[in-house]
């Protein structure tokens, strides 16, 4: 299973950012209150690995504000490093994932984000008794609510959230132990529903099966939440396939499935990339899916040839059944992995966001610039995905080595962008190293769609010069 080390994806909370550098004020509140779901005592008391979360991801109800979810690879359940009545003897440092203890996190809050309940790990998987283990790398997304019949035609017609709405949590899943089909060991993806705003969910639902030893992950899970789209409350999920063996794996695809009732089924998986990979000639990883107001649907991915890595896109007008070949956005150079210095992997995977008034789509990566550090650039297309502009750098490199963007466009039109940077504390901005480097989370708007951008502002409600 993927577990990145990552210290914040600043994706999952470029919509807090954005409210933090429009209202000029800054507030940490923990998610996971209390660390250990039930144990108030557990604060104090939670040692690793129970206290360990990352790959957060948030989402917003799009008819009232104040109910937001968030979800992590959490590992409250997981058994103390070392030698113990659950792992046996085993060696001190051994703090490996416990089989049949899943990972998804999810906590809730019904104040806008001001105080959080952690829910705990999300039900139905094999800590509840179910088949499949949870294994993390989480993305939620919300969108309308289907009929009692997980019919979306009462909702398209009225072109309103006449029924409510629905969170869908898509994580990746393995076959608990006792429960796998023979010597099989692929990984799944699953996709759980919540019509309460998070504090119940249903069963998870297979939407990317699996035998052998393919192993599907880098998940990403997207509704259609504009009421004008002819696909209003359509479920998109895309991800990467890896094939081969259990040790080696030759192929990675760029795969999509949708759902039309409400996750209850999913499509067959559409392929959208070719397979191969060969020694000049890399993979495929990082995808995000996306919708426009009139439906269409754009998925983006991390893609290589010849010329060496680039960002590509490609593009569907008639809801997820058949995609474009996929368009070049630009090439690039990906930054270090890892950040020297740094003790958690780093990628340059692609963020995406789509302005449900014009139709304008943005894409922000992070790349190596002239000077060898980390960079996030933005670019824009007007046409639908089509054509896209020359990528404009929107970080400052004042603010260290940038790395894990995010990206949202506001109802106005307004980009909000959210990055991480790594900057060292010596003299020389690059002399990173153990102990040596500090990270910081930034944010920065533009009212132009992406030519100008604001000055920066840390989570720490520090201000950093004008630039743009």
């Amino acid at each position: 299973m993927s577990k990145r080390l990552a210290a914040l994806l600043a994706a999952a909370a470029s919509i807090l950012f954005a409210a933090v550098a429009l209202a000029a004020s800054a507030f940490d509140v923990q998610a996971n209150q209390p660390q250990v779901a039930g144990d108030p005592s557990s604060n104090a008391t939670a040692r690793f690995p129970t206290n360990k979360q990352n790959e957060p991801t948030i989402a917003v109800n799009p008819t009232n504000a104040s109910f937001l979810i968030a979800g992590a690879n959490d590992e409250q359940r997981q058994p103390a490093c070392g030698p113990g009545p659950v792992r046996g003897s085993v060696p001190a440092n051994d703090c490996s994932f416990f089989p049949g203890v899943g990972t998804d996190g999810v906590y809730t809050s019904s104040n806008g984000g001001a105080s959080w309940t952690n829910r705990g790990l999300l039900p139905g998987f094999s800590d509840d008794g179910g088949g499949l283990q949870s294994d993390g790398d989480p993305a939620i997304v919300y969108g309308p609510r289907p009929d009692a019949s997980g019919s979306f035609a009462s909702a398209r017609a009225a072109h309103a959230f006449v029924n409510g709405t629905r969170a869908y949590y898509a994580g990746l899943a393995e076959f608990a132990p006792g429960s796998q089909p023979g010597e099989q060991a692929p990984e799944l993806i699953t996709v759980s529903g919540s019509d309460d705003n998070g504090t119940s969910w249903s069963d998870p639902v297979i939407a990317a099966n699996g035998h052998g030893f393919l192993f599907n992950d880098k998940e990403d899970v997207w509704a259609d939440k504009n009421p004008s789209s002819p696909f209003f409350g359509r479920v998109y999920v895309s991800w990467t396939l890896f094939r081969g063996s259990a040790f080696t794996f030759f192929a990675e695809p760029i795969m999509v499935a949708f759902s039309d009732d409400g996750g209850k089924t999913w499509t067959r998986p559409n392929q959208l990339s070719t397979a191969h990979n060969n020694n000049t000639v890399g993979g495929r990883q990082g995808s995000v899916v996306r919708t426009g107001p009139d439906g269409t649907v754009s998925v983006f991915w991390e893609d290589s040839d010849l010329a060496g890595s680039k960002q590509v896109v490609a593009v569907s007008h008639d809801g997820g059944l058949t995609f474009s070949h996929p368009i070049t956005i630009a090439h690039f150079s990906d930054i270090q992995d890892p950040i020297p210095g740094a003790n958690f992997r780093t990628d340059s995977f692609v963020s995406a966001a789509v302005d449900q008034g014009s139709g304008a789509v943005y894409a922000a990566w992070a790349r190596r610039g002239a000077s060898g550090s980390g960079e996030i650039v933005v670019s824009k297309s007007t046409d639908g995905g089509a054509t896209w502009s020359t990528p404009m750098v929107a970080s400052r490199a004042a603010d260290g080595y940038a790395f894990f963007q995010g990206l949202d466009v506001a109802p106005s039109g307004r980009l909000d962008l959210a990055y991480q940077a790594l900057k060292a504390k010596a003299t020389d901005p690059t002399a990173y190293g153990a102990g040596n480097a500090t990270v910081d989370s930034f944010y920065v708007k533009s009212t132009s769609g992406g030519p100008s951008w604001s000055e920066t502002y840390t989570t720490c409600k520090r201000r950093s010069g004008a630039h743009g």
